[in-house]
């Protein structure tokens, strides 16, 4: 991410990251059997991602052609690996293990995205799972078991034209 983001970055971002927030906290409220703040919180999560959808809107702009953003997006997920891989080693040097735990997971489903057809090279008609449980993504048909967390196939929700 670049070290100094332009005020309509920094909103869409902000605005992106509490719906998120919103959408796990609206989940954990409903299994702690508490429907209105689900409600609520799940509302909220929704007027922030309409905020953060009209940022990207006027980024739009601003966003390079499909070739430079296929590029950008494999160039951030090199970044995205390595910076995984330094926040495991300082989780597991802070004996926060659960954390590392999932660190190492994210960093392992990261390199599913290095090796995608279609950053590289056009893959029009494409077909990609993604793995709900830790984010790995698997292009073609659904693998048998989940190589990062083990999930079932159930578990992949499919991308396709």
């Amino acid at each position: 991410m670049p070290q100094e983001m332009t005020p309509l970055t920094q909103a869409f971002v902000h605005q992106s990251l509490a719906a998120a927030k919103n959408r796990v906290r609206a989940q954990k409220a409903a299994q702690d059997g508490q429907p209105g703040a689900a409600l609520a919180l799940r509302a909220l999560a929704e007027a922030q991602e309409v905020h953060a959808k009209k940022a990207l809107t006027f980024l739009r702009g601003r966003i390079g052609t499909s070739a430079e953003n296929l590029t950008l997006a494999l160039h951030e997920a090199r970044e995205m690996a390595v910076s995984a891989l330094d926040w495991t080693a300082r989780s597991e040097a802070a004996a926060d293990k659960a954390a590392g735990a999932l660190l190492t997971q994210m960093a392992r489903a990261v390199q599913s995205h290095l090796a995608l057809p279609g950053l590289t090279q056009a893959a029009a008609g494409a077909r990609y799972h993604v793995c709900a449980i830790c984010g790995y993504v698997h292009a073609g048909e659904a693998p048998g078991r989940c190589p990062v967390c083990q999930a079932v196939p159930e578990k992949f929700s499919e991308v396709r034209d």
